[in-house]
């Protein structure tokens, strides 16, 4: 049998049990002894447009311990306010205080960077010159002119080698 048939016959089911429900339902409820449904509906609707004495003692309550909570919630909420801004004005005083402590380091650090001159400059020692040889002229050399090579530091009087 075909999925489309098993449907339609599904739904002719349906609508005859809601049929026959139509017919003989009010029968059925009073074999069951259950209240007609157009009672039901009426009650129903009666008791939740008039409430009772018992239900308007009950959302006082509800409404008194909502107040209660409210207010309890906005003293916590006025508590943890005062917290938060005492901890952010400790935050701001320790934060200024490692602000002023970093620009002391910067500062030293500044002036140990920065090249030391000496108060005075020694004069670099001069050679004694000797009296210029008149009478002898300069023996030309056709070699150029080499200068004069430090010994070793191995060599140097009072060094010590390594």
């Amino acid at each position: 049998m075909a999925p489309g048939t098993f449907l339609i016959w599904i739904i002719l089911a349906a609508v005859g049990g809601g049929v026959v429900w139509a017919i003989y339902g009010d029968g059925v409820r009073s074999i069951l002894e259950l209240p007609p449904a157009s009672a039901h509906w009426a009650i129903t609707q009666t008791n939740q447009n008039q409430p009772t004495a018992t239900n308007l003692n009950e959302l006082v309550g509800l409404v008194k311990d909502l107040q209660a909570s409210q207010q309890r919630t906005a003293d916590d909420v006025r508590t943890t306010l005062q917290l938060l801004t005492s901890e952010q004005a400790a935050t701001q005083a320790a934060t200024k205080t490692v602000s002023d402590a970093m620009a002391a380091l910067q500062a030293k650090v500044d002036a140990l960077q920065r090249p030391v001159v000496p108060a005075t400059k020694n004069p670099a020692p001069v050679a004694a010159r000797k009296p210029p040889a008149a009478a002898r002229p300069a023996p030309e050399s056709t070699e150029p002119e080499q200068p004069e090579l430090e010994p070793p530091l191995a060599l140097r009087p009072g060094s010590s080698p390594r």
